[in-house]
């Protein structure tokens, strides 16, 4: 689609050539940082259970860690990226999940990996997800505007919808021929390809506006929970999300269990 020249109401250019190019790579490298999250979400399981051989207890804390910082979390960091140009805050979250899952590989081919160490790297790499994801959503808007927002915003839901499905298949296909903390290394890999796309961007991300006097993060976080405590439609829709995500995250921290020691599948077999 060719540059009109249009500008939006706010003044920033419409969805053009430059605009088209800095979309590309935000989803690009979305997309990459999705597949290898997906791909984690198979890997590390996988390691615990076919590599250190924990039982089942320890493979659903390692689950309740990956995710336990969006409660922890979640609302101060949602309040403190407001404040943040967002750019920085996605890529060192890139930067310090890249190292993080590349550092299991490496400890394993030393012989020195540990549940400790999985643990630890699940926790770090949970915290970087929440800052990530937070500082995502609120720059997607600097680099597109208007109409283009909708129609941006639906690629990058599929393509996030996409690699939940494809990660999963790719994490188990790498584990069953080249060893279970490969994927990992892949899903470091994508962090990097990720925070390229990143520093490659043209788009102006705006100033965040100056706070008001008095203005603190309680007062950010009370704000928005009064916000959707109050909206009909946002209520309903955070109390589903928190009971589903709840029950899926309860099923899937055996689901490898299960199919590894009880059905006997192989890796492969695991991430389909």
């Amino acid at each position: 689609m060719k540059s009109t020249g249009d500008t939006a109401p706010t003044g920033r250019r419409r969805f053009g050539v430059l605009g088209q190019r800095d979309f590309r790579l935000l989803w690009i490298g979305e997309t990459a940082s999705g597949l290898g999250t997906s791909i984690t979400g198979v890997a590390l399981p996988l390691i615990a259970v076919v590599v250190l051989r924990v039982d089942t207890f320890a493979v659903g804390l390692l689950a309740a860690v990956v995710w336990l910082p969006w409660l922890v979390i979640g609302l101060p960091v949602g309040a403190w990226v407001d404040r943040l140009q967002k750019r920085p805050v996605l890529i060192a979250g890139n930067l310090v999940s890249a190292a993080m899952y590349a550092s299991v590989p490496a400890a394993a081919w030393l012989g020195a990996l540990t549940f400790a160490h999985l643990l630890a790297v699940a926790a770090v790499c949970g915290v970087a997800t929440v800052f990530f994801s937070t500082a995502y959503h609120a720059y997607v808007p600097a680099v597109l505007d208007g109409r283009d927002l909708l129609e941006g915003n639906a690629k990058l839901q599929g393509s996030e919808a996409a690699t939940r499905v494809i990660g999963r298949g790719a994490a188990g296909l790498v584990a069953d021929a080249f060893g279970a903390v490969s994927g990992l290394l892949i899903d470091a890999v994508t962090f990097v390809i990720s925070t390229v796309c990143l520093l490659m961007l043209r788009v102006r991300e705006p100033v965040p506006a100056a706070l008001a006097q008095g203005d603190t993060l309680r007062r950010q976080i009370g704000e928005g929970l009064r916000f959707v405590v109050h909206d009909r439609y946002l209520r309903p829709m955070v109390v589903y999300g928190a009971l589903v995500n709840l029950a899926l995250m309860g099923y899937q921290g055996i689901q490898i269990v299960f199919l590894v020691r009880t059905v006997g599948a192989n890796a492969a077999t695991v991430g389909g």
